[in-house]
């Protein structure tokens, strides 16, 4: 079958599951080149290269091409959930397997990847292009979420503060005053959690 083909397959049952089709397609092409007949001296088969008994937990037949598709993308698509969308992660897990991932990121923090095996670190760089951000950056969510709390909060104050003060406070608007303020809080806790 044409690769033409394959990657509309991929890119049909990656829509359907929810999961970015270019990111699908990127891990077929890692892990075969699309070919449905590519299989590793581990036991890893067809396009998605999955392991007999991952297959056999996903209830499809790797053989079967688009069997294979839909087990690989459900697959990427759970180790996705797995890691809250952090698509390194996920692409780490599905190389190298969610229990290793899982304990890197305990043991290690934002620096888990560079002790994951060189493979690994290779497979995740090919995939998102050399790009990690999202997953150098996944611990501060948390960060995020609690300034846009006191962002919230900040706003809520000045804007009482500025309308006891006439309608200005340093010359700005409780809208501009505050985003300052959440910027500075946001750098602040940001800068805090990086020097850790």
């Amino acid at each position: 079958m044409a690769s033409q083909n394959i990657t509309q397959m991929i890119a049909d049952a990656a829509a359907a599951a929810g999961v970015d089709p270019q990111l699908a397609i990127n891990v077929a092409v890692a892990e075969s080149a699309l070919n449905q007949n590519a299989r590793s001296s581990a036991g890893a088969i067809g396009v998605f290269q999955l392991m007999p008994a991952t297959a056999a937990s996903l209830g499809v037949d790797p053989t079967d091409l688009q069997q294979n598709i839909t087990g690989g993308v459900t697959y990427l698509s759970q180790m996705l959930a797995m890691f809250n969308g952090d698509e390194a992660s996920a692409l780490a897990a599905y190389n190298w397997g969610p229990g290793n991932v899982a304990t890197a990121q305990s043991k290690y923090g934002a620096t888990w990847l560079s002790y994951a095996p060189a493979e690994t670190q290779a497979y995740v760089s090919k995939i998102l292009g050399g790009q990690q951000f999202t997953s150098t950056f996944a611990p501060l969510a948390p960060v995020a979420a609690a300034a846009d709390s006191v962002l919230d909060s900040a706003q809520s104050f000045i804007s009482n503060a500025t309308s006891a003060a006439g309608g200005t406070l340093f010359g700005l608007s409780p809208q501009q005053f505050a985003l300052l303020a959440g910027a500075g809080i946001l750098a602040y806790f940001v800068l805090s959690e990086l020097l850790d």
